[in-house]
This record gives C-alpha cells, sequence and structure tokens, in this order.
C-alpha cells in the first residue's frame, strides 16, 4: 500500500513554494520538518527549502503549526514550483517490531474470496503486505490501527486499503484471526505503528521478545487513553466556547489611531459610524468578565473564519499582540478610547499600505493555556519528553525497572534535620525524602492537613542538591496550580543559601492591595538582620563608615562644616591608630596634617587680582617680546613666587608653570630659530582666569580642587588596603558589602540569584511562559532534572502534564485527593453532557484528577506487577490539636481505606483559654430560626452571618494574639459575613476586605501572620487559623424525606437538599482549617436528620464529639 492509498484519515492539504529544483512525481511520500522557523522537504534523502503558502483554508502560519506535530505527508499535485501537499496526523505513534503470523485458515478465507489464486501461504503474506503495509526502505515498514476503549490488550486491528485484519495474541505469538471489510466507526484513535513489521508463516514466526515494545503496544489498550481523550475534549469544547464569545462581537474594521495624551491611552478611529453602533450594541449585549480584553491585529483572527474546524484554529500565537481594555465607545466621534494591557506602552497596530486594522474579543488567555497544554499532552505521547517511561505510567502500565545504584540515598544532613522541629522528621517524612532522593521517575507524596509536606519539599530540594555531581544550577522546578501555593513553597526554599526565584506572577489591578514583600526581599532580610547582629559587635565598619562619611561632607560642605569634618576625620582616624593600629601612611600623613592647618579666607583670585595688570602685560608675540617680554617673564614669575610664599596652603603657581616662564626669561633673542609662543599665551591665559573673582553659585564654590578630592580618596583606600590586610576586619569588610548589597541593589541580587539558583517557581501554566524560556535558554526546549508539583492534586490533567512533560530524572508530586479537586467549568460540562455519545462514565473522568488516578495505578503496579514502590502517605498531623486530628482521620481517611493520621503534637500546645470554650476543641452554635435564602446564584443565611461576626469579634479583641479564619461554602454567605461584620458594632471588615487592626498579628509569638481570613474553601487550602468558624448554611424542608426512593433517586435528592455539603474533600478543608478550636453553625435538624448520616456522615460524627467532654452545643 501507498500512503495516498490510505482513504480513512481525514487529510489537510497545504501549499509551498519550492525553493530549489525538485524532480518528484504526485503521490510520492515525502517528509516534512521545521529548523529555525525554515521548513524543509525530503524525499529520497535530499532535502529542499520550501516556503509555505497561505490559503483560503488554511494560514501559512498553521500550516507551520500542523508540521511540527509530525504528521505523514504524500505530494498531490505540482504546478511549476507550487506544490500541493497533503497529510494527517495520527492520534499516536509507536515503534515496534512484530512478526505476525499467517496460518493455512486465512489462505482459505483469501482464496474463497478470490484475493489469491490457490491457498498459498506465500502469496496470502504478498497480499496481506500489499494491503496493510507502507514500506519505507528494505526491512522497515508502518501500519495504521483502531484502538477502542473496551479492546483487549491482546489485540490488534489494522486498517488498510479497503479491509480490516484483526491480529490475536496467542501465547506470545501475534496470529492473523480474521479479515473483513468493514470499516472503523464510533469513538476510537489512530495509531501508527513502524518498525520491522512482517507478515510470516506461523511456523517461522518469531514472539515479541523486546519489552519496551511490549510497553509500547499495552499502553494504546490501556483504558487511561480514554481518560486523557476525555480531557482532550473539555479542552476542544473550552476553546469552543471561547471562540462562541468572540464570534458574538465578530470583529471591527479601523483606519487609524491617534495617542489620547496620557501613555498607555490610545483612539482607535472607524470609518463607518453605524458599524460602530452595531459593535457597541454588541458589547454592551456581550456578559462580559471582569477586565475583559480586545485584541488588535493586522489580519482577521483565524477563530473568526467560519470556513474552518474551529479545533484547528488559534495554533498560531502572536507573541506580541496588542491587547487592550475598552473604556469608552465614542459613536459619535467615531472612536473607542483604549488602555492599552502591558505597562510599557505600545502604538496599536495598522497596516501602513491599506490602513487598516482589525478589533476583536481577546481569548489570548484560553488560547495560549491550550497550546500549552497541547505541546506537553504531544510530547509525552509521542515520547519526545525526557522521561520516555513517563507515558507507560501514566498509562497505569509497567516499566522496565531502572538499574539502581547500590548505594541508597539517605533523608539526613546537617541541612535538612534543621528544617525540622526538634532536628528529626517523622519516619514516613524520612520514607517519603528517601523515595523521591532514590527514584529514577515519578514518586508520588499524599500529604493528609498538617502533616508538613512542605518541609518535606523544602527538604527534597536540599537533598536534591547536595547529592547532584553535576551543576545545580536552575536545575529544580518547584510548581503549583495555584499563585499562592507556589508563594508558600518557594518562600521555603533556601537551597545552599541561595533563595528560589519565582517566575512570573499574579497579575495585580491598580487597585488591588499589595501582596506583601516578593520572595528575594523574604530572602534576604534575615541574612540582614544575622550580618547586623555580628557587625555590630565590632565597631571598626562603624567607624569607616563615618569616615566615609565626613570625607564626603568635606567636598561639599560649607566652611564651617568643613572644619566640622575635619575634625571629625581626625577622631575616626586617632580612634583607628588607638584601637585597630591601622596608621596612614607617611606622605598621606603630611599631607593631611598640611591641609588641616587653618586657611585665610581670601579667595586665590582676590589675592591675584592685583597682578592683573602684570600678567596681561605679558609678551606673546616676536614683535613685542623682542622689546621687553623677557623682562615682563621675569616680573610676573618673581611677583607669584612672592604671592606664593604667603599663602603656602594654596596653589598659586604650578612646577611645570613655573618652568615655562624660566624657559622665556632664558631665551636667546640672537638665535636664528623660530620661536613658538603657544605655551606662553596658554599660560597667560590660565593665570589671567584665576585672577578673575568666582562667578558660580556659592555651592558650587565651596566645591574642593580636584586634586583635593583625589587625595581624600587615597585617604579612605589607604584605610581600606590596610584593613584587608587584618584577618578579622577583612571578614567584616566583606560581610559589609554584602550587607550593603542586599539593601541597595535588589534588581542585581535578583539577576545573580537567576543565574545561580538551583530552584525556579512557577505555576503549571507559567512553567511553559515565556518568561521562563528566557530563563532556560540554554537549552533548545525547557528541561529539568527535577520537577516538584505541589498541590498536584488541584490541577487538571492537561495543566499538570506541562510541568510533568518538562522533567528528566525525577518527577514528584505532591499533593492530597482527599482535599479540594481540580475546578472545572459548570458551562463546559453542561455541554459535553449534551453530545451523543457522552457517557456517565466520561463525566466521572472528569471528576477524578490525574493524581487520584496515578495513586491508584501506581499501588496496583506495586501489588500486582511487582513495580518499585512509587508512593507513600505521610501518617502524623502537627497542625492541631490531637482530637481534632483523630477526627478528621477518621471521617476522611480511614473511612476510604487509607491509613490512620496520628498527632504528633501534645494537647498542652493547643491550649486557647478563650472565654466559654476553656478546654474545649470544638463547638455547634445551632441557629434555627432562618431558612436559607437564595442570593443571586449563590445560598446565604443572614443569622448565622450575623452570630458568628459578633463572635468573632469577640474572640478577636479578648485574644490579639489569636488568628481567626470564617469559612462557608458559598459566595453568598461570605458576601452576608462581610455585610455584617462591617457593621460599626463590630468593624471587622470596611466593604469587602478586612479592617486595617484586623489583617495582621502585632503581638504574641506569630507576629506577622494573617489575623483574620474570610473566603469560601477554596481560599483557605493549605491555610491555617488559631480558631476557624464554619457557616453550614443549608436547611432541610420539612417534608424532606428519601424513604422509598431508588439509588438514583435518593442521590439525587440528597445532593439537592445537601448542596456542598455532600462533597467529602470540600469539607475535609473546612474542618481542618484550625488549630485549637473549631466551631461550626448551622441548622442542628439538618444534622440530626436520619439521611444526613449517609449524606453527610461527618457531620452527624462531629455534633457526636462537640455533645462529648471536648465540645459543646448550644
Amino acid at each position: 500500500m501507498k500512503l495516498h492509498e490510505f482513504k480513512l484519515a481525514q487529510l489537510q492539504v497545504i501549499q509551498a513554494e519550492c525553493l530549489e529544483k525538485i524532480d518528484i512525481s504526485e503521490n510520492h511520500q515525502i517528509y516534512l520538518f521545521l529548523e529555525d522557523e525554515q521548513c524543509y522537504l525530503e524525499f529520497e534523502n535530499n532535502i529542499y527549502p520550501i516556503e509555505l503558502i497561505s490559503t483560503n483554508s488554511i494560514t501559512a502560519s498553521s500550516a507551520k503549526e500542523l508540521i511540527k506535530q509530525n504528521g505523514l505527508w504524500f505530494l498531490t499535485q505540482k504546478q511549476n514550483t507550487t506544490l500541493f501537499l497533503s497529510g494527517f496526523i495520527p492520534d499516536a505513534d509507536t515503534f515496534l517490531d512484530l512478526d505476525i503470523a499467517v496460518d493455512e485458515a486465512i489462505t482459505h478465507v483469501l482464496a474463497d474470496d478470490g484475493k489469491i489464486a490457490q491457498t498459498d501461504i506465500p502469496l496470502a503474506i504478498d497480499w496481506l503486505t500489499e494491503e496493510f503495509l507502507v514500506g519505507l526502505d528494505d526491512s522497515k515498514f508502518m501500519a495504521f490501527s483502531a484502538f477502542y476503549s473496551n479492546q483487549s490488550e491482546r489485540q490488534i486491528l489494522l486498517i488498510g486499503q479497503n479491509h480490516q485484519l484483526e491480529i490475536n495474541e496467542i501465547k506470545g505469538y501475534w496470529q492473523v484471526d480474521k479479515i473483513s471489510k468493514k470499516r472503523p466507526r464510533g469513538n476510537y484513535r489512530l495509531v501508527l505503528l513502524q518498525g520491522e513489521l512482517r507478515f510470516k508463516d506461523r511456523s517461522i514466526a518469531k514472539k515479541m521478545d523486546n519489552f519496551a515494545h511490549e510497553i509500547a503496544l499495552k499502553e494504546h489498550t490501556a483504558q487511561h487513553g480514554d481518560y486523557i481523550e476525555v480531557w482532550k475534549q473539555y479542552s476542544n469544547a473550552q476553546w469552543e466556547d471561547a471562540v462562541h464569545r468572540a464570534n458574538q462581537i465578530n470583529y471591527l474594521k479601523y483606519c487609524a489611531y491617534e495617542s489620547a495624551h496620557k501613555t498607555g491611552y490610545w483612539y482607535i478611529y472607524v470609518e463607518d459610524r453605524e458599524k460602530l453602533l452595531d459593535f457597541e450594541k454588541k458589547w454592551n449585549s456581550l456578559d462580559r468578565k471582569k477586565d475583559e480584553q480586545v485584541q488588535l491585529s493586522l489580519n482577521i483572527a483565524d477563530w473568526l473564519d467560519n470556513q474552518l474546524d474551529v479545533k484547528e484554529t488559534g495554533l498560531n500565537i502572536e507573541k506580541k499582540s496588542w491587547r487592550a481594555e475598552i473604556i469608552q465607545i465614542e459613536p459619535q466621534n467615531k472612536r473607542i478610547l483604549l488602555k492599552f494591557a502591558e505597562k510599557r506602552d505600545r502604538r496599536p497596530p495598522l497596516d501602513q499600505d491599506t490602513k487598516q486594522g482589525f478589533l476583536c474579543l481577546s481569548i489570548f488567555a484560553v488560547n495560549i493555556q491550550r497550546k500549552r497544554q497541547q505541546e506537553a499532552l504531544n510530547l509525552i505521547i509521542s515520547r519526545r519528553n525526557p522521561m520516555p517511561s513517563l507515558h507507560a505510567l501514566l498509562q497505569g502500565i509497567e516499566v522496565e525497572a531502572p538499574t539502581r545504584s547500590l548505594r541508597k540515598e539517605k533523608w539526613k544532613s546537617s541541612k535538612t534535620k534543621a528544617l525540622f522541629k526538634g532536628g528529626r522528621p517523622t519516619i514516613k517524612q524520612q520514607e517519603a525524602i528517601e523515595l523521591g532522593l532514590n527514584s529514577s521517575d515519578l514518586t508520588i507524596i499524599i500529604g493528609p492537613p498538617g502533616t508538613g509536606k512542605t518541609q518535606v519539599i523544602t527538604a527534597l530540594q536540599q537533598r536534591i542538591s547536595e547529592l547532584s555531581h553535576e551543576s545545580i544550577q536552575r536545575s529544580i522546578l518547584l510548581t503549583s496550580y495555584q499563585h499562592d501555593a507556589v508563594d508558600n513553597v518557594v518562600d521555603r526554599s533556601n537551597v545552599m543559601g541561595i533563595a528560589g526565584l519565582r517566575v512570573g506572577g499574579k497579575i495585580r489591578n491598580d487597585d488591588d492591595e499589595p501582596t506583601g514583600v516578593n520572595t528575594i526581599e523574604k530572602w534576604a532580610t534575615p541574612i540582614q538582620k544575622e550580618l547586623n547582629q555580628l557587625i555590630q559587635n565590632n565597631d571598626f565598619i562603624s567607624l569607616y563608615r563615618n569616615l566615609e562619611e565626613h570625607l564626603l561632607k568635606l567636598r561639599f560642605g560649607s566652611i564651617e562644616q568643613k572644619q566640622k569634618s575635619i575634625f571629625e576625620i581626625q577622631n575616626i582616624l586617632d580612634q583607628l591608630a588607638d584601637k585597630y593600629k591601622i596608621y596612614l601612611s607617611h606622605d598621606l600623613k603630611q599631607w593631611w596634617e598640611k591641609f588641616k592647618q587653618p586657611k585665610q579666607s581670601l579667595s586665590i583670585a582676590t589675592k591675584m587680582m592685583e597682578l592683573y595688570p602684570l600678567i596681561y602685560s605679558l609678551r606673546t608675540k616676536i614683535s613685542s617680546f623682542i622689546d621687553d617680554g623677557i623682562q615682563r617673564c621675569r616680573l610676573v614669575l618673581a611677583s607669584l613666587q612672592i604671592l606664593q610664599q604667603q599663602n603656602e596652603n594654596q596653589t598659586i603657581l604650578l612646577a611645570e608653570e613655573q618652568k615655562v616662564l624660566e624657559h622665556f626669561i632664558r631665551l636667546d633673542l640672537n638665535s636664528n630659530e623660530e620661536i613658538d609662543f603657544t605655551a606662553l599665551s596658554v599660560l597667560k591665559n590660565k593665570l589671567i582666569d584665576r585672577c578673575l573673582p568666582d562667578f558660580r553659585p556659592k555651592h558650587l564654590q565651596r566645591l574642593l580642587d580636584e586634586d583635593i578630592c583625589l587625595k581624600l580618596d587615597s585617604i579612605l583606600n589607604d584605610i581600606n588596603d590596610k584593613a584587608k590586610k587584618s584577618k578579622t576586619l577583612a571578614h567584616l569588610m566583606i560581610l559589609d558589602k554584602y550587607r550593603y548589597r542586599l539593601m541597595t541593589s535588589t534588581g542585581d541580587i535578583k539577576e545573580t540569584i537567576a543565574h545561580y539558583t538551583a530552584v525556579l517557581a512557577a505555576t503549571c501554566q507559567q512553567a511553559a511562559g515565556n518568561a521562563m524560556q528566557d530563563l532556560k535558554a540554554i537549552d533548545k526546549s525547557i528541561v529539568f532534572e527535577n520537577v516538584i508539583v505541589d498541590e498536584a492534586a488541584r490541577a487538571t490533567p492537561l495543566d499538570l502534564m506541562i510541568p510533568m512533560a518538562m522533567a528528566k530524572r525525577r518527577l514528584i508530586l505532591v499533593g492530597d485527593h482527599r482535599q479540594l479537586p481540580h475546578m472545572l467549568d459548570d458551562k463546559i460540562e453542561k455541554e459535553l453532557s449534551k453530545q451523543e455519545d457522552w457517557k456517565t462514565v466520561q463525566s466521572e473522568m472528569l471528576e477524578q484528577s490525574l493524581f487520584q488516578r496515578l495513586v491508584e495505578n501506581m499501588q496496583s503496579l506495586e501489588e500486582e506487577k511487582q513495580q518499585p514502590k512509587r508512593v507513600i502517605m505521610l501518617d502524623t498531623q502537627f497542625r492541631m490539636h490531637p482530637i481534632l486530628g483523630d477526627f478528621i482521620s477518621k471521617n476522611f481517611y480511614e473511612n476510604h481505606k487509607l491509613p490512620p493520621i496520628k498527632s504528633g503534637r501534645p494537647e498542652t500546645d493547643f491550649v486557647h483559654a478563650i472565654s466559654g470554650y476553656e478546654d474545649l476543641v470544638c463547638g455547634f452554635k445551632c441557629i434555627q430560626d432562618q431558612k436559607q435564602q437564595r442570593l443571586g446564584t449563590s445560598w446565604h443565611r443572614p443569622s448565622e452571618a450575623e452570630w458568628i461576626a459578633q463572635e468573632a469579634k469577640r474572640i478577636l479583641d479578648e485574644k490579639p494574639e489569636l488568628s481567626v479564619g470564617v469559612i462557608s461554602f458559598y459566595s453568598g454567605q461570605i458576601q452576608s459575613i462581610f455585610k455584617a461584620m462591617e457593621n460599626p458594632r463590630v468593624g471587622l471588615t470596611v466593604g469587602n476586605k478586612i479592617a486595617e487592626n484586623y489583617r495582621i498579628i502585632s503581638t504574641g509569638k506569630n507576629i506577622g501572620d494573617e489575623r483574620l481570613r474570610i473566603g469560601t474553601v477554596d481560599a483557605f487550602q493549605g491555610k491555617e487559623f488559631d480558631v476557624v468558624f464554619v457557616s453550614l448554611v443549608r436547611t432541610l424542608p420539612k417534608d424532606f424525606n428519601v424513604d422509598g426512593l431508588n439509588d438514583r433517586e435518593k442521590d439525587e435528592t440528597m445532593t439537592r437538599a445537601y448542596g456542598f455539603l455532600r462533597v467529602d474533600n470540600r469539607l475535609n478543608v473546612a474542618l481542618s482549617r484550625q488549630r485549637s478550636l473549631l466551631i461550626v453553625t448551622g441548622d442542628k435538624e439538618l444534622i440530626a436528620h436520619s439521611a444526613t448520616q449517609e449524606a453527610v456522615p461527618a457531620l452527624p460524627a462531629f455534633l457526636k464529639l462537640c455533645g462529648g467532654q471536648h465540645g459543646k452545643i448550644f
């Protein structure tokens, strides 16, 4: 079979101009590739540069993106130098060597059907080869196979020109079983097989004995393929939704622009007022998001072209697209006022020939996210990522265990011990660190609330760097789903004494509150504090800095200030000599003693003014010099020498100037030699200048002469040089210089850290951003020896694959699938569920995090396939009171067959002494006078909000050293709580912000920590507070009953009634943020209802705990 004869694939057609003469006929297979953005065509081992051409169906840039995906191409037509190229991209490809056994049975089938003349195995092999294999060279072929989600891993379906061939594995041999004319249908993946593929007589066919090839084949029949397909569909649906929104306003053509006379603000003008009015109407009717942006470009965005498949659009992203906010639409002036989105201003794009540009809705953010996800996924699927085994592990398929070092690396070092309280991590923390250190691929660390996963991450960074035999420069990527989580882990990063560098970051609006000091400042502050203490123990640095200061004042100060500085400088020099035996060199000391003598107040100009007529009479031409030139020179020299003797501390005449006068005094006027008067003329002008009064401003007149300033510099340098020869003082000088740079050169420090740091930190998406590419410019692609992902269960699979695709040596995922999962867009979910082939199982796949899936798959591989251990769970919590820790363990972990979580701190560590809750760790406040109410699309219950506001106020005022968190599952209730706290009698909030006095703790052992936080559960993962309020909000209807309902009806009814309370992960987070005291408010009747035990079993368990000796119900 020839490639062009394969009819199943959907062909893409592109056009190109061949830049060199090429001898090729139609339907021949070719290879297309890119190198430094230049496209090349390879045919019969010859390489030709080609230039892609934009057509009505595909742009040149989109064609370039297609070529990057390593598709299969052939020539369909050639017109002079224009080539028409057709191709397709298989869903996946794999390399394997495979003997396919052919027996007598299949020869009868082929002969009966008239495919071969007689029942002969060689004839059958020839026909099968022609029908199903595409020749690459003498020994290698390629074939196409269809893989279904429910397909046996012992089956391959080959697709030929007109037939389908079923091949089954029997005792290690692959054998032709059935042949038919039916074609693949439904949801399948088209996989390209390449290698030594051969049909052979059954008697001589070999078993597949290459382990890697066997694994590669199994990967395509694993169910994980479906899981990734579901997420690809979700990604495509997100893009289609974004394109649909963009098409609601379509585009607007503009013809000119001008500055609005304020940086970043621009007017764009349109020719047609009616079109602007139509655009304004569409813009106002659009369901706009906060800070919605538009995009300006020279061409119409390809996603606005209805002729193109939406999935094939947006592949080419303009790196410097011009994005802005619409400030005002002015139809009467036929213009729009825009605010440019970037800090560095740029002019809007406008084609200078056609005088036009195009404005449309910006969907850049969705587009760039999608592109990064697809690139990462393609790398992993095609095994072009630096950790080839990752693809198999993602499928839950065993991989060949790497050869391990006989020496097992240990967790312990002096640096890592210091990271843990008491200098020793728990047994599970030790095992987790060592599992990550000794891994050659994937490690998963499950970190329930308060189990010290951040310390484990910090220790892993330290030990990985200590054990590295190569440069650790930028070798670790620290990443997470959210900005806050990245900031949290990078703040603690201090590998080899150097801070981790935060790359990218949250975009902050002008009216946002400052988010605090940056990572560099946080790293530098404790170092500065330590340096200050070291330096303050010795006053040499203080003396040196004072000397530096007074030498500076001496240059610029008034006469009175100069005299004071001279006195201070002498005092410092005396102390340096007395305490540290540091003396000025002999010449400098003599100069200084002479300089510091009292000086007459008259300036040189005033003293030389009397000599002005005499100096002016110097002869500088031969005609006048012959008369009395020598006498004039003698007279000027003598007068200046007398003035110099009278003013020894001031320079009247320089030595070289005296030599000039003496030279002309000794001239022989009878000589025939020509006399050059240039030197005398220059000197005359200089002396005249000295006679003139100083007309400069007073502050400039006070400046010292340059030669004096150089002498003062020499004094400081002399002291510096002598201090450097002292071991003690030299060390202090270096520390002081370091301290000074830390305080004054944040930009330089950041640049240095960027060069030397082992750790770069970014969100999953920003790990593939431009800023990271700039830092990793030494590589052709972004690759890290070690990738550590925190909060891995919160990232969507496609986002998580971005950093996963960058890992080369170690990939460490840290998270907890029993806490908050990834976020899904309800609108996208609903759209997908409407599709005909969408099933319940696919919806369940969307709900399951990749982290959880990998946990289950790796544990199965360990148990069933004797693969190395890759999963570990931390089992000791240090956050909360042991009673509360035990409650969380039993109700959210042990009930899901996970190990128990122990408590690592005694009860005495959690004494809070809050009045009304003495010796208690939990409480339930019954509020039964009000039903839940709608607030927009959310729920709220004002009675709960008001009680929480008053009680939180009481606790915060009584115990200013304690922190308080207020959590609800509903944004509507959060609004109600903010409103209740804004009441003048409470005063905890101002609008939707915490009041200044309640933001930061200013007393006790946790000074600087957050004092009060109010938010939904999502704002609290990774956070902890001394006291936490949880507002349940939900109430049950009086007639609520689930008796007699079938399982599906019961589940749906309970979900409607209990809402988010049924989401176990969210409830776990809400009830595990406290250290000392947990207070839940809600309707006791809801918790006491018989259905609650089945719907939300943790709530009755909590009410029971509150009814015991450690809590109260009130």
